[in-house]
């Protein structure tokens, strides 16, 4: 086999990074502020979880060929929900919703039979039955899997009438078990029954008012049931009681950090700050209740806890932040430092 002389540049000039050592400890803010969340990891593929390596000629052909040998198990990753050890992302190029399994190491599909077959995910929810609820925005439905992805029933159509909806964005499981569904198309939250998927109810209408929505793009439900709905147009969140009763909001269209500009995931830690995934500005930034910011962190790249148009974000009981990385094919695990005492 004849090599190419570029084949040996390439080598030349990736060598000093396949033998760099581990990235320092990543922390936002830098020192010598006290750090508030800290870099965990990054998970793309079956071999993440392994925590195993291609090995040197393994790189060499990654960085020649531009793919990783045992392939990437993510395309577009959008929405995101753990529950236990189990990372459920909605794969929308990928048409699947892919499940790490961080316990038993492996990689698994839901979405991909003949009967369960998804279109155009965009985002999944796990109640604690371990039901897999995932809206395929593209054919204006809401399907919901059994624990080993059988197609328990779909609800939707294209309407807007109360059992349609029109491009279902995020979703969420409410209080009381219930299925909360952003009808993007229609400026609306929607209500679905867990067991059947049939239409309970609706909250929001088009419009910029208190209580009203424009482009709802991602939900999360806090334990008390408030619910936090991101609006992409509007460049705010706004929460609503368990009844969808407006409580407040916050946010305002602008080109830096405080402001939104493509707001998309969002969620809220143990101490109830507020995060809101910003695909346009390639960050996470956290507020309080009343909307001021408090931190920020992420930036453009392809390098650890930097983003390429990141979209989903969930907060587990730990405060583990979990978000999708899109364009760079892969979700990034951070950690919540809480305040100590004495500690401003």
């Amino acid at each position: 086999m004849k090599i190419s002389t570029g084949f040996f540049m390439a080598l030349f000039f990736a060598a000093p990074q396949l033998f760099a050592a581990a990235p320092p400890d990543i922390v936002f803010p830098p020192p010598p502020d006290a750090p508030r969340v800290r870099f965990v990891r990054a998970i793309a593929g079956k071999k993440d979880l392994a925590g195993k390596s291609s090995g040197f000629w393994g790189k060499i052909l990654e960085t020649v060929t531009g793919t990783e040998q045992e392939g990437l198990a993510l395309k577009r990753p959008y929405g995101l929900w753990v529950r236990g050890g189990r990372i459920f992302v909605a794969d929308t190029e990928g048409s699947s919703v892919v499940v790490f399994d961080t316990d038993k190491k492996v990689v698994e599909r839901i979405g991909v039979g003949a009967q369960e077959r998804l279109t155009s995910p965009i985002a999944v929810a796990v109640d604690l039955s371990s039901r897999v609820f995932v809206t395929d925005s593209a054919v204006n439905l809401v399907k919901a899997y059994s624990p080993d992805g059988k197609l328990l029933w779909q609800a939707g159509n294209l309407g807007a009438q109360g059992g349609e909806l029109k491009k279902p964005t995020g979703i969420a499981i409410g209080r009381g078990g219930e299925v909360l569904v952003a009808d993007t198309g229609n400026s609306r939250i929607v209500t679905l029954s867990s067991d059947t998927g049939v239409f309970v109810g609706e909250f929001g209408k088009h419009g910029s008012g208190p209580g009203e929505l424009s482009v709802p793009a991602n939900l999360w439900v806090e334990p008390d049931g408030t619910v936090l709905v991101s609006d992409s147009i509007l460049c705010r969140v706004q929460a609503f009681s368990p009844e969808g009763k407006p409580l407040f909001n916050f946010g305002e269209c602008g080109n830096m950090a405080g402001y939104m500009a493509r707001p998309r995931g969002v969620a809220s830690d143990s101490e109830g700050n507020i995060y809101v995934v910003d695909a346009l500005f390639n960050m996470v930034q956290i507020f309080d209740r009343e909307g001021k910011l408090l931190l920020f962190f992420g930036g453009n790249g392809a390098g650890p806890a930097s983003f390429q148009l990141p979209a989903g974000i969930f907060i587990d009981s730990a405060d583990r932040i979990y978000v999708s990385d899109s364009y760079n094919r892969r979700v990034q695990v951070f950690q919540y430092l809480k305040t100590k005492k004495g500690e401003n």
